[in-house]
């Protein structure tokens, strides 16, 4: 009996995860490849659960923040220009801030402060 590949639910699911990354834009596949390595660095293997809530993740902020707009601000709460394409964000204030400033936005506004885990 010769077992085909592509017959097995595991391929299948792979390759639907594949097809699902793919049409993300690559900041988002950048984003779970770098959680990718992060996860396996810190807690170990990357199952198909974790990487089918991973996916979901992203593909809910493309969602969220991905709704495009013609007539958007110059500039964010930092002074960088947005330009066709950026993605941004504004607060119950007002306060627009770049995807690239989001992690200034939290400490400098909302007083976030990050911590890692040594052990």
């Amino acid at each position: 009996m010769t077992i085909n590949v592509e017959d097995l639910q595991e391929y299948k699911d792979a390759k639907d995860l594949e097809a699902r990354m793919y049409k993300l834009p690559s900041e988002a596949q950048t984003v779970i490849i770098q959680n990718i390595i992060s996860q396996t660095s810190w807690h170990g293997p990357v199952d198909l659960k974790w990487m089918e809530n991973e996916i979901a993740s992203q593909e809910k902020l493309e969602r969220m923040f991905g709704k495009p707009v013609d007539d958007h601000p110059v500039e964010d709460m930092f002074g960088l220009e947005i330009r066709t394409g950026d993605k941004w964000f504004e607060d119950g204030a007002g306060r627009v801030v770049l995807e690239e400033n989001e992690e200034n936005y939290l400490i400098e506004v909302a007083k976030v402060q990050f911590y890692r885990a040594i052990k």
